[in-house]
């Protein structure tokens, strides 16, 4: 088969491979579509604590498997199952977690080793390209199940790019009121048609600091700093991105937290129910979620689109099989 795999940072071969042999409880997939993700890109560029390489990498994936024609999206992690943390229904968490395209090899390859329980079936009228969209959107579904996020709550998220995008989309949802900020102006141009369809504004800056809710879908600690100040007394600040500044937080900001009673949480990750419930949502939008796919690419062209994802100038491209 043919597959892409990260040999070390920033070298990655196209090469053939055998098909991969099923372990226990896994099943064969022939990927149709694995989509790219700011992940992917940063594991070739510099590593990731959780790879290991040589590796294929992917963790967005939709396929078939050879019984029958029926599509499914793969859950990427494979979890113990008896763990405190897997008996609470947070697998994400736990400490045996191994994660396709981290751990194992992923999806940018023809086929892939998935656990049985992984596959979750994709609606008929849910196109693959839509589909393999559940991970990244369930991701943002556990920040706002982690962040309590209600009906009829402001929810300002930093950050216009894909991931940012769905995380407004689970907000609307969810019946709450979106608001993306950007600082970079060409990037809410980037995504006008997809703001328009649905009706989440997009500003550069968030003026009015009266958000129930502030996530973070950028890495920058200057996000937090400023959602903070955006956040209404109570409020919840959610950590959905890694930090990449080498800055500390000040104490300034730490007290502001103790006066108002203000909440901060962490997300990581997403769990099989929340791409169950990723599915309903796209299958809903799939004609708005379509305008995020920038383009459809072989495996041959993955090298090439990786800088753009990592500068943070693209949306979501999608490899084909």
């Amino acid at each position: 088969m043919n597959l892409l795999q990260l040999e070390k940072t920033g070298s990655l071969k196209l090469k053939q491979g055998p098909v991969p042999k099923a372990g226990d409880d896994e099943v064969i997939v022939k990927v149709t579509h694995c989509s790219l993700c700011r992940t992917d890109a940063k594991m070739w560029k510099s590593g990731q604590r959780d790879l290991v390489l040589p590796r294929v990498l992917g963790h967005e994936i939709c396929g078939v498997i050879e019984e029958g024609k029926k599509s499914f999206i793969v859950w990427p992690g494979s979890a113990c199952g008896y763990c405190r943390q897997c008996k609470a229904g947070r697998e994400n968490l736990c400490g045996k977690m191994k994660i396709l395209g981290f751990h194992k090899d992923g999806g940018l390859a023809e086929y892939v080793a998935a656990p049985k329980s992984s596959l979750i079936p994709v609606p008929d009228d849910l196109p693959g390209d839509v589909a393999c969209l559940a991970e990244p959107l369930s991701c943002t579904i556990n920040a706002l199940e982690m962040a309590n996020v209600s009906a009829g709550e402001n929810v300002l998220i930093y950050g216009a790019g894909p991931v940012g995008l769905m995380a407004a989309l689970a907000v609307k949802a969810q019946g709450a009121y979106p608001f993306i900020t950007d600082i970079n102006k060409a990037r809410l141009t980037m995504t006008e048609n997809f703001q328009d369809r649905t009706g989440i504004a997009g500003t550069v800056k968030a003026s009015v600091p009266d958000f129930d809710v502030v996530i973070n879908a950028a890495p920058s600690l200057d996000t937090f700093v400023k959602g903070i100040d955006n956040l209404v007394s109570g409020g919840c600040f959610c950590i959905f991105s890694g930090f990449t500044d080498k800055d500390s937080v000040s104490s300034v900001v730490i007290n502001e937290i103790h006066y108002r009673q203000l909440k901060v949480v962490g997300a990581y990750g997403c769990t099989r129910r929340q791409m169950e419930k990723a599915l309903i949502i796209l299958r809903k939008y799939k004609d708005e979620v379509k305008l995020l796919i920038e383009g459809h690419i072989v495996l041959e062209q993955v090298s090439s689109v990786l800088p753009k994802i990592l500068a943070g100038r693209a949306l979501k491209y999608v490899v084909e099989f």
